[in-house]
Order: structure tokens, then C-alpha cells, then sequence
């Protein structure tokens, strides 16, 4: 059975980028918006994976990684920010509000599908 993996990021092209990356090998679910995010979540079950941007519509991606991250329901899944912001800052407010890694968009990849592995193997760990 394929993992699930969740994407959330306004951009379209992004969405569907990541999707043809990840298809072969997960079950991927994409999202412009967190509340259809959630909504999904509620539905059909919590995702192994969430990748998410930072920059979305609504509400900003550091405040949606802390309420999933204190919400006793999703606290569990492991979450790989993506952003075009490369700056150190950025990166490190995102892993303190709960990202499991963060990549700098364009990504390789194999450095996607590589954290994806990480972040799922550090979890059973955990």
C-alpha cells in the first residue's frame, strides 16, 4: 500500500510538479488552500507526509505549522516545508515551529523523494 503524501501551495504549477514527481511511488493528494487541506484530512484520514509552502492564501505557513503542531490530532505528521526563501532565518523559524526539513525551491527531485524517506523513517523512530 503506497504512502499518502498531502501538498499545499497556491501555486499550480508547483502542485502539479510535485504531484508527477511523487505519483510512482505515493498516493498524493494536492491542495491550493490549508482549509481544503484540512478538510481532506478530516475526511479521508491523516497523511504520512505533508509538504507544504509558506506563502499561501489565508493563513501564513509558519502559523499553520504551529496550530498542526499543537493540535493533538495531526501532531504526528511529519511536515517538509518548501519555499523560495533561502535565507537562514526563514528556514530556522520553520523548523522551530515544527517543520521536519526545509528545501529551497527549484528542488532536485531526488532531494524531495530523499526527505520524504527521512522524515517517515524518523518518525517510526520517534
Amino acid at each position: 500500500m503506497k504512502k499518502k503524501i498531502l501538498i499545499i501551495d497556491d501555486d499550480e504549477a508547483m502542485r502539479w510538479l510535485i504531484k508527477k514527481m511523487l505519483e510512482k511511488e505515493f498516493e498524493v493528494d494536492a491542495f491550493s488552500h490549508v482549509g481544503n487541506a484540512l478538510k481532506h484530512m478530516n475526511m479521508y484520514g491523516k497523511p504520512d507526509v505533508i509538504i507544504t509552502d509558506i506563502h499561501l492564501p489565508v493563513i501564513d505557513g509558519k502559523d499553520f505549522l504551529t496550530n498542526l503542531k499543537t493540535n493533538g490530532l495531526y501532531t504526528g505528521i511529519p511536515i517538509i516545508v518548501i519555499s523560495s526563501r533561502q535565507d537562514v532565518v526563514t528556514k530556522e523559524q520553520c523548523l522551530k515551529a515544527g517543520a521536519d526539513d526545509y528545501l529551497v525551491k527549484p528542488f532536485n527531485p531526488e532531494h524531495l523523494i530523499e526527505s520524504i524517506t527521512n522524515v517517515m523513517n524518523n518518525k517510526k523512530q520517534a
